[in-house]
């Protein structure tokens, strides 16, 4: 008796219950109540409290479910929905909302959706380059084993050939040793375009890798970077879809069973060019005392800007001047620093492990400072291949017959990671692919869906959180307005590359998406301040003011640009 006046009671509560009353929480809690009175009543065999939940609550609970439903949704409301219920979630009406469910739903049909229009292995979005029979020559070995020399000796030849690598500083000195050859060349990158007249080779980061072109020729530099969750599906994308009949790609050894894991799948031939170390590297068995024990040629490693500056400072009081490279140093400011060292007229360099990404200095020695680094998540010990990719920078060939490598402390590390076998890269990352974009979902949605979805034998999915960051950021600047942009307007705006974590660079991206479309040209970005932070945030903002024009199609101040960028430069400098 009890459990039907509750039943009835609960039954009067929701007929009398407007649309417009109902909360999520209300319709949470009804839900909970007639989640229970169906178990008790099922338990006591009360068949007639059963039939009254069928036919009188439930058809009162999904009148009010209804009223959570924006009209396009109350209006996808269909027959393959009831049934997908019925099949697929039997008696999870009475635990869950139908908002819920629908959206369970929804998240079931884009999948599906997904696999239909994205091939399940990422190299058959490629047809045109598998019917190529492209040839892979794989340079595999240490820094400072010419292997990608090699590679360039080939380009050289190219009627129309491309580089890709992973730093600006690179494709610029590709550029140059192109151009210093008489080979007329193009250098393009996010932040800029320098282009001679005729030209047969494109210098690029990867980033910017033209896969509608084809090419003689083609290197694609550091690609065991396939490996690495933020930008490795640009590694993984190119050797997968690059138009170029002779592929030439540099390496470490420990990328080379995920590379030619890579080739096979998409049929290609390939043959590998093995390379040593061209000057012998020693561990020193002492360690290293600073400042005292400091030398010309040396390069101490340190794992932030901070320690970076503190440890020149250091130099600097002792007498020594120091050339400093570090990851968010502007470019050109980096190559002067590099030119300077190179030039003697600094004796020493300071810097994070950005200088063994392909950098070539005249080092003598490898000082790791320090042999920890901050990882985005913890600060850890130095992983081997981490140990072997920056001291693999000393003993630079044709300028000394050997290198060294010394520690201030934790020599036993060091000294292991550089015997330390190299650990196998089984793995190479995924791209978001934009054809997903046409389904009919918000991009969010999409990316999270896809990005939860499995993936076959080798890939993994790029890490996708700064992607939803600049989504949600963007739908934060335009709140109800979404829909007067396109998802591919909207994506080509979310994948700038911006520093999320710098506030003046962000609050510019906002400012450009609030404002592009209603004006002629973008706002010139100016001078935050004068001391070092904040020039070297200006120097990001003349960047992304030049990117994020291209990327929209308004006309770029090209003189003043090219001019602050050079007083930029130059007041960093002095600092």
């Amino acid at each position: 008796r009890d459990l039907s006046e509750r039943t009835n009671r609960l039954f009067k509560t929701l007929k009398r219950t407007k649309p417009t009353q109902v909360t999520s929480l209300s319709l949470e809690e009804w839900h909970r109540q007639i989640k229970n009175l169906a178990y008790f009543a099922y338990r006591s065999h009360n068949d007639a409290v059963t039939k009254l939940i069928e036919t009188s609550l439930l058809p009162q609970l999904i009148r009010l479910d209804e009223a959570m439903f924006l009209p396009a949704q109350r209006d996808d409301i269909s027959v393959d929905f009831l049934n997908y219920l019925e099949t697929e979630l039997d008696g999870q009406l009475c635990t869950q909302t139908l908002l819920e469910l629908y959206q369970i739903y929804k998240r079931y049909v884009i999948q599906y959706k997904i696999m239909d229009l994205v091939p399940s292995r990422p190299e058959l979005e490629f047809p045109e380059t598998m019917a190529m029979n492209r040839r892979f020559i794989l340079h595999i070995g240490p820094t400072n084993s010419g292997k990608t020399f090699h590679a360039l000796e080939r380009l050289k030849t190219a009627k129309k050939g491309t580089y890709l690598g992973p730093l600006r500083l690179l494709a610029l000195e590709v550029y140059e040793k192109m151009h210093d050859c008489g080979v007329p060349s193009t250098m393009l990158t996010g932040q800029e375009c320098i282009a001679d007249d005729d030209s047969r080779i494109t210098a690029s980061t990867i980033e910017m890798a033209d896969f509608s072109e084809e090419y003689d020729i083609a290197v694609i530099d550091e690609a065991q970077l396939t490996a690495d969750p933020d930008r490795g599906h640009c590694w993984t994308k190119a050797i997968l879809g690059l138009k170029a009949h002779e592929i030439h790609v540099c390496m470490s050894p420990a990328a080379e069973s995920a590379v030619t894991h890579l080739i096979h799948l998409c049929g290609d031939s390939l043959a590998i060019c093995r390379y040593q170390r061209k000057t012998a590297l020693i561990c020193e068995d002492t360690p290293f005392s600073f400042p005292e024990s400091v030398l010309p040629g040396d390069a101490l490693v340190v794992f932030s800007k901070k320690s970076v500056l503190d440890v020149a400072g250091r130099l600097e009081e002792e007498g020594i001047k120091a050339s400093v490279i570090y990851g968010s140093l502007p470019p050109e400011i980096r190559r002067r620093q590099m030119q300077l060292f190179t030039s003697g007229k600094t004796k020493v360099v300071v810097a994070t492990d950005a200088i063994g990404m392909g950098l070539n200095l005249p080092i003598r020695r490898i000082v790791f400072v320090e042999t920890r680094k901050f990882d985005g998540v913890n600060k850890r010990v130095l992983l081997p291949e981490e140990i072997k990719q920056i001291a693999g920078r000393a003993g630079r060939f044709g300028i000394y017959d050997e290198g060294f490598v010394a520690a201030v402390d934790d020599l036993d590390v060091i000294e292991d990671g550089l015997n330390r076998r190299p650990i196998p890269i089984m793995k190479a990352y995924v791209g978001f692919p934009e054809q997903l974009l046409n389904l009919p979902a918000e991009i969010d949605t999409l990316i999270k869906i896809w990005a939860g979805m499995d993936t076959p034998s080798i890939y993994e999915k790029m890490e996708v959180d700064e992607l939803l960051s600049l989504y949600m950021s963007f739908e934060h600047v335009h709140g109800g307005h979404m829909e007067d942009f396109t998802k591919q307007e909207i994506y080509k705006l979310i994948t700038c590359s911006v520093d999320i974590d710098n506030k003046l660079v962000m609050d510019l991206w906002k400012d450009y998406c609030r404002d592009y479309k209603d004006v002629d040209e973008l706002e010139f970005p100016y001078s935050p301040g004068p001391d070092l932070y904040d020039l070297e945030s200006y120097y990001k903002m003349l960047d992304l003011y030049f990117q994020f024009s291209r990327k929209v199609g308004l006309p770029i101040q090209t003189e003043n640009l090219e001019g602050e960028r050079r007083q930029t430069e130059e007041e960093i400098s002095r600092i």
